[in-house]
Parts: C-alpha cells; structure tokens; sequence
C-alpha cells in the first residue's frame, strides 16, 4: 500500500486553515461570535424608547396674549407602582406679552410613568380664544368701523377703542371720500412683539360702508344732480 499521501484528492489539501471561517464545514470563528455578543449586550443595556409627549390646546384670550399671564393648570398624571393609582400636580405655564397661536410650551417628564422606566413628556399648544372686536393678524390687529354712505361722502368724526380700552379718534374731513374696504394705520397700537420687546404692531380700522336698501324717486333725482 502507498500509505495515507497516496490517498486520492488528499495531496492538494493545505490544512483546516484553508476552510471557510477557519473552522471545518464553515463554522464561524470565536472573533465572530464575540462580536455578535457585545453587539446584543449594547443592545440590551440602550435606553428605553421614551413614548410621544401628551399634547394639549390651551385656549388663551387676546387680551391674556397681549399683556402676558402665568396659568396654572392641574394635570393628573399615573404613577409607576403596582397600584396603578394616579396624582395631581399644578403646572404653571408662563405666557409671554405677544405669543402667537401654535406656540409649544413642553414639560418634561411631568405626565404618565411607565413600567420600563420612561416618563411621558407634557406639551401645550396655545389657541386664540375668538375676540369679539378685533381679529389679529400677524402683530397687527384689525377693527371694523361701519360708516353711513353719507359719513363715508361726507366726512365724520368717530372714536375706536383699543385692545387695552384706550380711545383713539378716527376722523375724515373736506374732500376725502372713503371707500368701502379702506384702511387707515395707527402705528404702535397692535399687539406686543414678543421677539422685540417694547415694540407693537399696528391698529388698522378698517371702514365698512353701509349703503341704504331703498331710495325715494325723489332721494335718487337729487343724488343723480349732485353726482352727476
């Protein structure tokens, strides 16, 4: 017998370093496997994921807004116990002089506590209560005066009241004529700029025009002399 080298297909072999992964039949090496360990031991020692923040609207007045207010609300939050029993806590959200709707106000850490150790974050949207005069635009505020037809062809002498119960005067004379949608600005009577403060935004009176629903035959023959 020739022996074990004689042995067909064995002389072309270079030893088990020539297998895939250094180990017989492709098995992985010890470096592969330690590095999948340490992989799934920082993933198991990452922070919980912290769950979406509890968000809320805050209706606030146009007044409130323009002067700056401090509201406290009570929120009822769950505590982390086997319990499962919830508690109350006062939340003082502080409002700026000029704040526009849409602002985000955020606490952390103040709502629910879960099991893995994460507590909810609570954030407030601030609303604009509706305002029965005046209707804000940007910094600037707008307020309607209605004017007769003959006011607006005449001339008039009127007052507005401001958002802070000012009065402010508001007049036309000799040949100026108003249009129906015509504006007129008061500068530095709108609402605060909370990005510059001791700085305002404008008033601006907008003009209604009321035309009357009927005229006399006479009523018309004299307005077609006069505007003719």
């Amino acid at each position: 017998m020739g022996g074990i080298g004689g042995m067909p297909g064995m002389s072309g072999m270079s030893g088990m370093g020539g297998m895939p992964g250094g180990m017989p039949g492709g098995m992985p090496s010890m470096g592969s496997r330690t590095q999948r360990t340490q992989q799934q031991q920082q993933q198991s020692s990452a922070p919980p994921e912290k769950p979406p923040a509890l968000v809320r609207t805050l209706g606030v007045s146009l007044e409130d807004l323009a002067k700056g207010v401090a509201k406290r609300l009570k929120v009822t939050r769950k505590v982390r116990d086997e319990s499962g029993r919830s508690t109350d806590k006062i939340l003082t959200v502080d409002i700026k002089p000029g704040w526009k709707a849409g602002t985000k106000i955020r606490f952390p850490n103040e709502g629910d506590e879960y099991p893995n150790g994460t507590t909810q974050d609570i954030e407030f949207v601030l609303e604009e209560k509706p305002h029965p005069v005046f209707t804000r635009r940007g910094d600037d505020l707008i307020v309607e005066l209605e004017l007769t037809l003959l006011e607006a062809l005449t001339g008039f002498s009127k007052t507005v009241q401001t958002l802070d119960n000012r009065t402010l005067p508001v007049s036309a004379s000799g040949s100026r004529v108003i249009q129906p949608g015509q504006e007129e600005r008061f500068p530095g009577e709108g609402m605060p700029i909370s990005k510059k403060p001791g700085q305002k935004g404008d008033l601006i009176v907008r003009f209604v025009v009321k035309f009357p629903t009927q005229l006399t035959p006479s009523q018309k023959e004299g307005l077609k002399k006069i505007l003719a």
